[in-house]
């Protein structure tokens, strides 16, 4: 017989499941504060109020912070992520040339995605977009800054050569001192008069009102603080939460691909057929913007406003079409068949006929009533709208067309050459030049005395040029006053709200102003 040897059994263990927690640096509990810091920085001048200068200052501060976490942490972003980042701040210096509100607003949302999105980029060495962009964009903004939420905590409470966390000591040694200062104060006030006169000087200057907005903002400044520190952390050390691979999209998109090709031609041709019906029928109608003529019976405001509503539910109903054929057909990416090319081609061309049609109707009502900024801004959107169009038919036919890439870099320089042309200027500059021109029978001062100074600087710089003066019309005169009482309110709000005035187009409206009128005294 052969003796049976069994290997000694070992005790059963449970494993317990490990929870990864990356490593807290010295240098975090710096970037802690920083990020505090910069919160506080994006509250005060980015949400409650818009400060021009100030608000380009704490874009770039914010960014520089980011930029050194990076490189402590090791990545060290190449030439191409430089220029990014440099045309980062270059967009930062909107809120300095501009007194736009409503690009203030816009620059916000953008700079919050692109700083963001640097940080990411980064720490993935990715040159500028990734193929998933859209995706991995959402997932860098909205998800990675709150893995490690508790983060910030921990990094603050990181004690340093056995010191202790002396910042979260002090500071609630500062809040809890509060009462017996205020205390000390009111004493020392009704013992000396000299005190009590700069004790209420201070609380006149420190007013409630002012102490109800400086609450609110220190309250949004910790969830901002901790987001952006969040973001970094996320970021930088990328085995908390790395970003998904072009694998893992590339398999969850097959899994949606369970519809027979034939079925989506089936569904779509009667669309195309309806479409074609319809272009067909409304050829009058769509052509007669392209010769500059009105069709019988319609008003030019009638006119425009069919087309923008025809545009946009045709564009977003085509867009849904093409974007639902490309996902869930069998054979579409690399196996794309030559009919769902022709498919998407077709429903592109379309649609940007349509746009074109609509576009060619806004600028012949332009040319009669005059720019305005929704006109304005709906030019550009539909431009850039046609872009993306000429993009996804091109896609069709070329398989390693970088989509992302060219849609996102064709929006930041569009959006540049919104932000940088201080679009309220030259609104008010093709209005005034069609009044005085005669081409206009009046100059619409309601819609100007609703845009912001930009406006009014450059209906300004018309007055001081003697345009007015010299024109013919009779009405001109009473226009030049409207004018100028504009920019007299303008520059008088000044002094109630003093960051309306920390950009370069107050600061050039209150030179200009008195040199028009002469010196200017405000009750």
């Amino acid at each position: 017989m052969t003796e049976q040897i069994t290997a000694p059994q070992m005790p059963m263990q449970s494993v317990q499941p490990v929870t990864y927690r990356p490593e807290t640096h010295s240098f975090d509990r710096v970037f802690a504060v920083l990020a505090m810091i910069a919160g506080y920085l994006f509250v005060r001048f980015s949400i409650f109020t818009f400060n021009g200068f100030f608000t380009t200052v704490s874009v770039l501060l914010t960014f520089a912070c980011c930029a050194v976490y990076v490189i402590k942490c090791g990545r060290r972003p190449t030439a191409a992520q430089w220029t990014f980042g440099a045309l980062i701040c270059a967009f930062a210096f909107t809120y300095s040339i501009t007194s736009s509100p409503l690009l203030h607003i816009l620059c916000t949302l953008f700079l919050i995605g692109a700083v963001f999105w640097w940080v990411q980029a980064v720490c993935i060495c990715a040159s500028f977009v990734t193929k998933f962009f859209f995706f991995d964009l959402l997932r860098t903004v909205f998800v990675q800054p709150f893995y490690d939420f508790t983060g910030f905590f921990r990094a603050l409470s990181k004690k340093n050569e056995g010191s202790g966390n002396k910042l979260l000591v002090i500071l609630l040694g500062l809040l809890a001192t509060i009462p017996l200062t205020i205390a000390v104060a009111l004493l020392l006030a009704g013992a000396d008069e000299g005190v009590g006169r700069m004790i209420d000087k201070i609380w006149d200057t420190i007013r409630f009102a002012d102490i109800y907005t400086s609450v609110r903002i220190i309250f949004w400044t910790v969830p901002a603080g901790i987001i952006i520190f969040g973001m970094l952390r996320a970021d930088a050390k990328q085995k908390l939460r790395p970003l998904p691979s072009d694998m893992y999209y590339h398999e969850k998109l097959s899994r949606c691909k369970v519809i027979n090709n034939l079925g989506i031609y089936a569904g779509v041709t009667p669309i195309c057929l309806l479409y074609l019906l319809y272009v067909i029928s409304q050829a009058n109608y769509f052509l007669s913007a392209f010769s500059g003529q009105l069709p019988e019976n319609m008003l030019y405001s009638e006119y425009a406003r069919r087309g923008f509503f025809e545009l946009c539910v045709i564009a977003v109903i085509n867009l849904c079409v093409i974007l639902f054929m490309l996902t869930f057909s069998k054979k579409s990416g690399a196996q794309t068949t030559p009919a769902l090319k022709v498919y998407t081609c077709i429903i592109c061309g379309f649609t940007l006929f349509i746009i074109s049609t609509a576009l060619a109707k806004m600028l012949l009502y332009i040319g009669r009533y005059g720019l305005t900024r929704l006109r304005l801004y709906t030019s550009w959107f539909m431009v850039l709208l046609a872009v993306i169009f000429v993009v996804l038919a091109a896609r069709a036919f070329v398989k390693r067309l970088p989509t992302a890439r060219i849609i996102t870099a064709v929006f930041i320089a569009m959006f540049a050459a919104l932000c940088f042309t201080r679009p309220d200027a030259m609104i008010t500059d093709y209005n005034i030049q069609k009044y005085l021109s005669g081409e206009h029978e009046e100059l619409d001062v309601r819609t100007l005395s609703a845009m912001s100074d930009d406006a009014y600087l450059a209906a300004l710089k018309h007055v001081k040029s003697g345009e007015f003066d010299n024109s013919p019309r009779p009405e001109a005169a009473g226009y030049r006053a409207e004018i100028i009482e504009l920019c007299k309110n303008a520059v008088s709000s000044y002094e109630d709200n003093p960051s309306f005035s920390c950009n370069f187009t107050a600061l050039e409206l209150g030179v200009l102003l008195p040199r028009v009128t002469g010196p200017v005294i405000f009750d």
